[in-house]
């Protein structure tokens, strides 16, 4: 295993951080608190498709805004719950037909408590 050398950074040190690669942070205090609340690593996945090539570099492209970040994490995090809604009713379907169809051909409303089955 090799040993994590990297400092723990607060908000502060990670916005400066940011703000030194080139990503345009207009209130310092706001993106601190995004920071502290959403944590910088998950956040770091909606900033990666704005850094400039080579990736590895870790500068952004020029232009890019905290917010513009923030407006790529609010659309996936739209995008999860709706697609969340509609897998939950498609599960609630789901199992209600297993339990449907079940019961229908053992004629035993309680077949998921017998071991027989």
């Amino acid at each position: 295993m090799v040993p994590y050398s990297k400092p723990a950074k607060s908000p502060a040190d990670l916005v400066q951080q940011l703000k030194q690669r080139g990503l345009d942070i207009a209130d310092e205090a706001r993106a601190e608190r995004y920071i502290d609340n959403i944590g910088y690593y998950r956040l770091s996945a909606y900033m990666y498709p704005f850094l400039a090539e080579p990736k590895t570099a870790h500068q952004y492209k020029p232009g890019i805004t905290f917010d513009r970040v923030l407006r790529l994490y609010r659309f996936d995090k739209k995008l999860r719950v709706l697609l969340f809604n509609e897998i939950e009713k498609i599960e609630v379907a789901f199992r209600a037909d297993v339990v449907n169809t079940i019961t229908d051909r053992t004629g035993d409303i309680f077949w998921m408590t017998n071991p027989s089955y």
